[in-house]
């Protein structure tokens, strides 16, 4: 069988330099020095306004070689959350127990006066 005729300039495809080599990457790592806790496509928007087209797959490879973590949240950070969540949901319950006792009484039906005004209040200030 005959040898295939070189193409080009004798040099296989393998042993062609690329021009800027790890430009890309080196651009991923200075930009999560600046932003420690970007998300991948955080990173590949900030990077294409700068030029330099990215993946998010490519951004996760670097983070997780460089030993970027995840951001964690504390203790303190997940219970004031889970707190205001609670109280949101509970300021609901007091204001539907008001629209309850308000449509009662709109109905016809049997309720103390003191009820009715103290209902009317607390639906006022959920309202705002």
């Amino acid at each position: 069988m005959a040898k295939k005729p070189n193409s080009g300039n004798g040099r296989s495809k393998k042993n062609t330099p690329k021009a800027g080599r790890g430009v890309k990457s080196a651009a991923i790592r200075t930009y999560l020095k600046l932003n420690n806790h970007a998300r991948p496509k955080e990173v590949v928007a900030a990077l294409k306004k700068q030029g330099v087209d990215v993946s998010p797959n490519l951004v996760s490879i670097i983070r997780a070689k460089a030993g970027v973590k995840r951001a964690r949240r504390t203790a303190n950070t997940a219970m004031a959350a889970h707190d205001v969540m609670a109280g949101a949901k509970n300021d609901r319950a007091v204001a539907l127990d008001a629209a309850l006792t308000l449509y009662k009484a709109a109905d016809g039906r049997e309720t103390r006066t003191a009820n009715i005004r103290d209902a009317f209040l607390q639906l006022i200030s959920y309202i705002g």
